[in-house]
């Protein structure tokens, strides 16, 4: 039996716990930012139940508080819920040509982003999209990637998380911006769970207010992103044709097609005489059917690979599609190291949980020179249920290099040969498009940046490591004008602002 006396004191103690959140929760901001959300010692006190719960279901004498339920009327400084995480690189997370694979990079990405997220909704979260990301420089072997976060904007129960990435050269001790991206995450309560029960419902975080005018910044540019984000969302509501043309694209899982070959018959030999497939002269690039690029990978959801609600994080499956997205590069590229150059935008549809099945479908879409798009659609299934549900579709731009570094041309050029293929085919060029023209601003495009991670101001670049690539090429499957030599300059860019717990 408890000592009556110990029971008192803890009683008091409590009491007096209360007390201290009611009085921190009556001031949610001072004017300097430290707020009891802002402080660590403040970010551990939860509301403690009444005393006469003190016997319930935490044990004799030990009450359980329950998390807070609603902090949408607190306001926390931006600069508040930064989260910045160091990682380095090793074997494990590179490609042959010892650089950091475009998966891990975006896996890390989703981890420091949902940290943020996280830690100011006092909640799990989960990855509702990603923006694209263009990785201006790889990071190679060794070397130490710093990763940097900030939730820039809360939007009821979503918010915007800004993350940019540095590498740093342990031989030099001198870093570089490697690439930046913009991620929404949705707070949910656990009621439910990974257990089953109740699904787990929308939870409304505190707001973050900019503190100065670099932050102001910060925070408006959220709003215009988000409100980009919403018009493309209604541009396809609004156009069933093109919503029908976007859904007819989509690549159905190997094992669910109807009627077909389980697999298509392997690119053949370079040089060989059913390499022309009768369409192209001789001294001409190989030309193949983008169906012989199919790369397909499943993929059973783990506990490892969730959150504590059972719902897959982001960065695996981005890992997963990246991985696929090589797989059908590498059929083109044939033994050349593969890049990747960037990652469109992705915006996951729906939910994968643990147990669910997933089908990762990926294909090429047009060849640029030494570049290749590769378009990545999503597909899970419930066992216990049954059905195909769609979780997403994305394009990735891989870069076909030797063993030097430097772009190579693909030596082969995709001929589309259905309806869906010429869709494709148009938009990735008009994609293309859009990725140099985004690059081009970013490169001319120099700010003072505020680091995250504490270390001084220092004037931002985009280096951007893989010009020669990306503009290789006529805007059709021409091949570029020939292989340059890699741009060495080295540029110093802090974090801009800009996932334990993120989920697909």
């Amino acid at each position: 039996m408890a000592d009556p006396g110990a029971l008192i004191a803890l009683m008091n103690q409590v009491e007096a716990l209360a007390a201290r959140v009611k009085d921190l929760e009556s001031k949610p901001s001072n004017g300097n930012g430290m707020d009891f959300l802002q402080r660590h010692e403040g970010l551990s006190l939860r509301r403690p139940p009444s005393l006469q719960s003190l016997a319930g279901a935490g044990g004799p004498g030990m009450p359980r508080a329950p998390s807070y339920t609603n902090l949408s009327h607190v306001e926390v400084p931006m600069p508040s819920t930064r989260v910045v995480m160091t990682q380095i690189v090793s074997p494990a997370d590179t490609t042959g040509a010892g650089i950091c694979s475009g998966g891990t990079v975006l896996s890390w990405i989703d981890v420091a982003a949902g940290l943020a997220a996280k830690t100011l909704a006092r909640a799990p979260v989960v990855t509702a999209s990603l923006d694209t990301v263009h990785f201006l420089r790889p990071c190679r072997l060794q070397s130490i990637v710093t990763i940097a976060a900030m939730v820039n904007r809360v939007f009821a129960s979503s918010m915007e998380v800004g993350v940019q990435v540095e590498e740093e050269d342990l031989s030099t001790g001198s870093r570089h911006h490697c690439c930046s991206a913009y991620l929404t995450f949705v707070a949910l309560s656990r009621r439910g769970g990974a257990g089953g029960g109740a699904p787990p419902q929308k939870k409304l975080p505190p707001k973050v207010v900019p503190t100065d005018s670099y932050y102001q910044e910060i925070f408006d540019e959220a709003a215009a992103r988000r409100e980009a984000r919403l018009a493309d969302r209604e541009r396809l509501r609004s156009d069933p044709d093109a919503a029908a043309a976007e859904a007819g694209c989509r690549l159905l899982p190997v094992a669910h097609r109807p009627s077909r070959a389980t697999l298509e018959a392997p690119l053949p030999s370079l040089g060989s005489a059913t390499c022309l497939e009768g369409r192209s002269p001789p001294g001409a690039r190989c030309v193949v059917r983008p169906a012989r690029t199919a790369a397909h990978m499943t993929q059973l959801i783990m506990p490892q690979h969730a959150n504590s609600l059972g719902i897959a994080f982001g960065g695996a499956v981005m890992r997963w599609m990246e991985q696929c997205a090589f797989v059908a590069a590498a059929r083109v590229a044939r033994g050349a190291y593969l890049l990747t150059a960037s990652m469109d935008s992705i915006a996951f549809a729906a939910p994968t949980r643990v147990g669910d099945i997933m089908y990762i479908e990926a294909q090429a879409t047009a060849i640029f020179g030494s570049s290749v798009e590769v378009m990545i659609s999503v597909w899970a299934e419930t066992p216990e249920a049954g059905g195909l549900f769609e979780c997403g579709d994305a394009y990735a731009t891989v870069v076909s290099m030797n063993e030097s570094g430097v772009p190579q041309d693909i030596p082969f050029e995709l001929a589309p040969d259905t309806p869906e293929d010429h869709t494709r085919h148009a938009g990735a060029i008009r994609r293309r498009r859009d990725r140099l023209q985004m690059r081009e601003a970013m490169r001319q495009t120099k700010r003072k940046r505020k680091a995250l991670d504490g270390m001084t101001d220092r004037w931002g670049s985009t280096d951007d490591f893989l010009s020669h690539a990306l503009h290789a090429g006529s805007g059709n499957d021409s091949p570029g004008s020939g292989p340059a030599s890699r741009a060495r300059t080295e540029h110093e860019a802090g974090p801009e602002g800009g996932e334990e717990e993120g989920g697909a």
